[in-house]
């Protein structure tokens, strides 16, 4: 249990961490999602060790509860996922994403097959800080 909520934790730093790199759809561009697969098939590909899923939630650890409930909720009130199973290895002969060599910048957020999280709903994360007056943690 422990190991496996420090994996999360740990996702949530990648996270964060990968949006410290860039800005905009670059900030999420290796951080892909199977936009088709249900509930079920997340948490059945999340127990490999291939996949794992973060919570939108994570980006709120540190932050005084008042902000972190008012972005969660702000957050919510938009419908995107709260949580997203992420391929963390095993994209050979792709630079270790899955779509990070698609020519087809328009796929990266269709919601079929393969997307990118901010390319997805980097507007409905960004909002919510901003909806709440608390700055993003990157």
């Amino acid at each position: 249990m422990i190991s496996r909520t420090m994996r999360n934790v740990g996702a949530g730093v990648g996270l964060t961490a990968a949006l410290v790199l860039g800005s905009g759809a670059a900030a999420y561009a290796h951080e892909c999602f199977n936009a088709n697969r249900s509930d079920q098939g997340n948490a059945g590909a999340s127990k490999s060790q291939t996949w794992l899923t973060v919570h939108v939630e994570e980006l709120t650890f540190g932050m005084p509860e008042e902000d972190a409930s008012c972005v969660l909720d702000a957050y919510a009130a938009t419908g995107a996922p709260s949580s997203f199973t992420i391929k963390i290895k095993g994209a050979n002969g792709q630079g270790g994403t899955i779509g990070a060599n698609n020519p087809h910048e328009g796929k990266a957020a269709d919601g079929q097959g393969i997307d990118e999280i901010f390319a997805a709903y980097g507007a409905e994360i960004a909002g919510s800080f901003a909806t709440c007056g608390v700055e993003l943690p990157f």
